[in-house]
């Protein structure tokens, strides 16, 4: 049901209590006390940025929950939900931020389902189970925008991202434009945690019928993720040694492959030989591309998609409706670009800073 318009909620910032709280989690009863909205009335939360201590008001709380906050391309998509949710007065949190043992896609749904959160924002894991946590916010009346990975078959009101096919196609437009006649294979390393056996598919089918030469084989590996423990230097090495058969040009789909890779092919000396497309455009992976270390990068505007989802749940709540799909345009950076990239970015960096 909707609360009424005048309704202001004191929302009080609780990093502090998160650390504490991480202590009580074998006990559900502690942990939903702690939470991580504070709901006194309801609570209050800082006005200013970057840890001032100023204090303000705020309609409505959102929750973003992702199990990739660290890198800097979803720290990005969190900063433009909270500067697009200024506008709407609400306060954007991420749940579990800054606990050594983050909170699991459960957990932190359940949490945000217990503290009556007005909106989710919601970077999808794979799995039944996270369908089924979808569907249970929905059914408190809480609206669940998914960001890059959707769930097609939950009830979640809209995503807001690239279709992988889609995104398969960009990546092979890219092979087709610096491939020469001695490119024979193409390797994509798929980053296990981010693209599950449907994303890997539609991925497949949108860069197979765009690279439609026979001269031109794409080999597909999985790159699997334990506790920040990933076999990507495992699959380098065996290039390097010959125990796999070395590509011609290496897709990576992620900032930490992109970065990991280039680092390791550069060590082997293989950077002559071996041309690394990437994903997102870190600072280091910006210096590769203008070093010469990394091709290109494909890449969406991040906070970008944190602006256009946070639009898209406020439009939800508004309308109750909402595009089913809203797409991210995506860029690609080169060594012809990147400077340019790199002015852009400064300027919007300095403007953000007041300087």
């Amino acid at each position: 049901m909707e609360e009424s318009a005048d309704k202001t909620w004191k929302i009080r910032h609780t990093r502090k209590l998160w650390m504490a709280t991480v202590i009580l989690t074998a006990a559900l009863a502690a942990l939903l006390a702690a939470s991580f909205f504070l709901l006194p009335g309801r609570g209050q939360g800082p006005a200013g940025q970057k840890g001032q201590a100023d204090y303000g008001t705020y309609q409505y709380q959102i929750a973003v929950i992702s199990d990739e906050t660290d890198t800097s391309f979803w720290k990005d998509v969190y900063q433009g939900a909270v500067e697009a949710g200024a506008g709407y007065g609400a306060y954007v949190e991420q749940v579990g931020d800054g606990l050594a043992e983050p909170f699991s896609m459960e957990d932190a749904i359940n949490i945000a389902i217990y503290e009556h959160v007005d909106g989710i924002l919601l970077r999808a894991a794979e799995g039944e189970r996270t369908r089924a946590m979808i569907d249970k916010a929905c059914s408190h009346g809480i609206p669940v925008i998914t960001m890059q990975k959707d769930v097609p078959s939950s009830r979640r009101q809209g995503f807001v991202g690239i279709n992988d096919y889609f995104l398969g196609q960009e990546y092979g437009r890219r092979v087709l434009k610096i491939a020469d006649k001695n490119t024979r294979l193409v390797t994509v390393l798929f980053p296990g945690a981010s693209f599950n056996e449907t994303s890997r598919s539609w991925f497949k089918l949108g860069i197979g019928n765009t690279v439609q030469q026979e001269a031109i084989r794409l080999d597909f590996q999985i790159i699997w993720d334990d506790r920040g423990l990933n076999n990507a230097e495992d699959v380098i090495h065996d290039m390097a040694e010959g125990h796999m058969e070395q590509p011609d040009i290496l897709i990576c789909l992620d900032e930490v492959l992109t970065q990991s890779a280039s680092q390791l092919i550069r060590d082997r000396g293989l950077s002559g030989s071996i041309r690394i497309i990437g994903s997102y455009v870190s600072d280091a992976i910006l210096n590769g591309i203008e070093q010469g270390y990394i091709d290109s990068a494909i890449t969406i505007d991040p906070e970008a998609m944190g602006r256009m989802s946070m639009d898209a749940l406020m439009t939800y709540r508004r309308y109750h409706m909402v595009s089913y799909y809203t797409e991210v345009d995506t860029m690609l950076v080169d060594r012809a670009s990147a400077p340019q990239y790199r002015r852009e970015h400064r300027d919007e960096e300095d403007a953000d800073s007041g300087q």
